[in-house]
């Protein structure tokens, strides 16, 4: 099997045990949880975020309001932020609560705050 190529927080990464662990990760809707790391698309990158590459994890929820033909509706979406140095590098974006509820206490499993 090749190698999948992901890109982190410092440039691109290859690895065989990255490509094993991403296969191996648990999924929640796109955003995968392994062993090593989080991996999710970002347009057309896989973002690979190793757990020594974050500080913390969090979850804002971001409401929408819409006009819409019969009244006004409010959408809620749910992202998974990810911080290192201070900064945020990364978030994952969901209309599902429950999946990244779960992604986020996975994550906090291999000893990321949250």
């Amino acid at each position: 099997m090749a190698e999948k190529k992901f890109t982190g927080l410092n440039g691109p990464l290859e690895s065989a045990e990255l490509s094993a662990d991403y296969d191996s990760a648990a999924v929640f809707e796109r955003l995968r949880v392994g062993e090593k790391g989080v991996y999710f698309r970002d347009g057309l990158r896989t973002r690979c975020l190793l757990y020594s590459e974050i500080d913390r994890a969090f979850i804002r929820v971001q409401e929408t309001r819409s006009r819409m033909c019969c009244g006004q509706a409010n959408f809620n979406y749910f992202r998974v932020v990810f911080v290192h140095g201070g900064k945020e590098i990364a978030d994952y974006m969901s209309e599902k609560e429950k999946e990244m509820d779960d992604a986020l206490a996975a994550i906090a499993a291999h000893g990321v705050p949250t």
